[in-house]
């Protein structure tokens, strides 16, 4: 077995482990709990309704026109027309009532792009501002 001159103290000074490198973690954990632990969580105020039967408000909806390519026609908010030219007339006149709704193009995805952009181009040639154009994802 090893043993130590007991005398000798430079030898056991070495042999002693030096602590600074495990309290200079200790001190770094110390402060990222600290940080962590005090992390101010926002909240919101709801008021619950006191009952199921109370009346519930009504969120106001954008209002649009829709605008629909089909593939053998046109359609202005649902109504069918066979013509681009009823089709001009029926959004413009749409356009002139209800002057501050957003205007949305929706096209069946069968329809030549030719046909989109006549629309497009018709649109544009009255200063319609076009909002959406509607697009189905594939699948």
């Amino acid at each position: 077995m090893i043993q130590y001159d007991v005398k000798d103290e430079d030898i056991l000074n070495d042999l002693a482990p030096d602590l600074t490198p495990m309290l200079d973690i200790l001190f770094i954990l110390l402060v990222f709990f600290l940080l962590t632990a005090g992390a101010v969580l926002q909240s919101m105020e709801l008021t619950l309704p006191s009952s199921v039967s109370e009346e519930l408000e009504m969120v106001d909806t954008p209002n649009h026109i829709l605008l629909e390519i089909r593939n053998e026609s046109y359609a202005v908010n649902g109504n069918s027309m066979d013509t681009f030219s009823k089709f001009k007339d029926a959004a413009a006149s749409q356009v002139k009532e209800q002057a501050n709704d957003s205007v949305i193009v929706a096209g069946d995805k069968d329809i030549s792009m030719e046909r989109l952009l006549e629309v497009l181009t018709y649109l544009q040639s009255e200063g319609i501002q076009v909002a959406n154009i509607l697009m189905q994802k594939e699948n």
